[in-house]
């Protein structure tokens, strides 16, 4: 009898449920240690991306002022409604607001001075900026371009 009993158990093929219950304890702790650093990445591949659109802002503001010191224009607005020239040339993102090209004052209303004798009126050194995203997933984000760093401000309501 007990040689048949040793037979059948040398016949049985498979896993206990202790050693199954082991691995997924252990699958259950990489999942704990490796999710959170998950998120981290993907909230840095965001933050990339916002920054990556400011510098879209940036180049398309650069054109218009390129543009603008092209034609000898002594003044201009910059205007971020949605047939503005400004929103047109980083769609699907959209400016919901600017301020502070050089440290003018742009609102949109208000044209802004320049001199056609100084180049540096025609280049975009800063400027804050509020964005809605490419892909409309998050609004109101705030970037700031700064002596060449980007600042970028969740609002903390969208996303």
């Amino acid at each position: 009898m007990m040689k048949r009993l040793k037979e059948m158990k040398k016949d049985q093929k498979g896993f206990t449920l202790v050693e199954l219950i082991v691995v997924l304890v252990i699958l259950a702790i990489l999942a704990a240690m490796l999710v959170p650093a998950l998120l981290g990445y993907i909230d840095r591949a965001k933050e990339g991306k916002y920054e990556e659109e400011v510098h879209s802002i940036y180049t398309a503001l650069q054109v218009i002022y390129d543009e603008a010191y092209a034609k000898g224009t002594t003044s201009m607005n910059i205007g971020v409604g949605d047939n503005d020239e400004l929103n047109k040339m980083i769609a699907p993102a959209k400016v919901t607001a600017i301020d502070n090209v050089n440290s003018k004052k742009v609102d949109g209303s208000a044209a802004v001075a320049l001199d056609p004798k100084k180049k540096e009126d025609y280049t975009v050194k800063s400027f804050k900026v509020t964005f809605n995203s490419q892909d409309g997933s998050t609004t109101g984000i705030t970037g700031e371009l700064s002596g060449g760093a980007v600042t970028v401000t969740l609002n903390t309501s969208g996303s």
